[in-house]
């Protein structure tokens, strides 16, 4: 195998790779990135046996056919300190090493790899149901639901998000039991058996590091076994979670019916300096709402108090709400909007946040946080 190619353009698709292969693990072949040269193109594979990304570079300088598998974070910590424009030639040599050469600056490096036959094979979901919509759609529903993912082990059937087709529209939906964002987008296409699926953090946050055009279309399959997306000349797998997501809309209440209308850029700031004061590692804040006026306030002992009255628009009987800080950063982040709704209905209800005017390309958005006991 013998290919030459621009080093930024390896340097980037390597770049993206980094989060999918395996750093910790007994089997040296998961920390390794397969290199395959056929076709006048360059795929690249990494897999931690549940996710796979794949990626190809196309075209290259082909002069001979191969593959080979190389260390994945030392071929691209060498790539990436290349000049931009510099040329790379590519060659395996015996054994499985992997050569790398550069007329400019004049540099030969060699890399120890392994045989491309030990690599593991690599999934294909092909022939199941598909769902196609934008990568601007997904990328955005991606962004409004995956702080609200489960970190914790013991409850595995929140680690992921909730993908499900809605009519015309496809609704996202993520919890960790203290609070849940639920996001639906337009403009999907949706083939007749396409089932809710639950795609894991990992995925979601590969997802996120994808630089393909808003307009660039996505197709997600279904398959037996494996879930995949494939946008232009990227494929990421993942194995099917069969682990059974909780009946959300249970969770949400019919009976907060207490609006407030809230500049969100002034609670983002006020919620960030109030949280300052809370000497908890949850770093609680208060929501006191008086007619028309908001004050968010803290106290602790070890550090002091603090407190912060804004103007809103609010007609309703006076509630305090005792909510995480960082859960309310989150959603205000997230909500884009001059303003947001806060809907709330005592002090032991959940509190429910929306924003205020559209969003582009977003039918609804949707955050509940749980209260903290005061």
């Amino acid at each position: 195998m013998e290919l030459t190619l621009p080093a930024s353009i390896l340097a980037r698709e390597l770049s993206l790779i980094q989060g999918v292969v395996e750093k910790r693990t007994t089997h040296q072949i998961l920390t390794n990135v397969l290199l395959e040269a056929k076709g006048g193109a360059l795929t690249l594979t990494a897999t931690d046996l549940d996710t796979t990304l794949v990626s190809e570079i196309a075209p290259v300088t082909l002069k001979s056919t191969g593959a080979v598998t190389a260390p994945a974070r030392r071929l691209y910590d060498v790539v990436r300190e290349l000049p931009p424009n510099a040329e790379i030639r590519l060659k395996v040599l015996e054994n499985n090493h992997v050569s790398l050469e550069c007329k400019e600056p004049k540099l030969r490096i060699r890399l120890n790899g392994l045989p491309a036959g030990d690599y593991p094979t690599r999934p294909e979901p092909a022939g199941g149901p598909t769902l196609t919509l934008s990568f601007g759609a997904l990328r955005r529903m991606v962004d409004k639901v995956r702080f609200a993912v489960s970190t914790e082990e013991m409850r595995l059937q929140l680690q992921g998000a909730l993908l499900k087709t809605k009519g015309g529209s496809v609704e996202m939906v993520a919890t960790d039991g203290h609070r849940l964002a639920l996001v639906e987008v337009e403009g999907a296409t949706a083939e007749a058996g396409f089932e809710p699926v639950l795609v894991s953090k990992k995925i979601l946050d590969e997802l996120g590091k994808l630089d393909a055009a808003d307009d660039a279309l996505v197709t997600i399959t279904r398959g037996t076994n494996h879930i995949g997306f494939s946008v232009g000349s990227r494929r990421l797998f993942s194995k099917l979670d069969e682990r059974r997501f909780p009946d959300y809309e249970k969770v949400i209440s019919k009976e907060n019916d207490k609006k407030a209308v809230v500049p969100r850029e002034e609670l983002l700031g006020a919620v960030r300096r109030i949280a300052l004061l809370s000497g908890d590692r949850m770093k609680a804040v208060s929501l006191a709402f008086q007619k028309d006026t908001l004050v968010v306030s803290s106290e602790s002992q070890e550090v002091g108090d603090g407190s912060q009255e804004m103007a809103i628009t609010y007609d309703n009987a006076a509630v305090t709400l005792r909510l995480n800080a960082r859960y309310l950063e989150q959603f205000l982040e997230a909500a884009e909007t001059k303003d947001v709704h806060l809907f709330v209905k005592d002090e032991q209800a959940q509190c429910q946040g929306r924003p205020a005017e559209p969003l582009g390309g977003i039918r609804g958005y949707l955050y509940v946080v749980m209260p903290m006991r005061m």
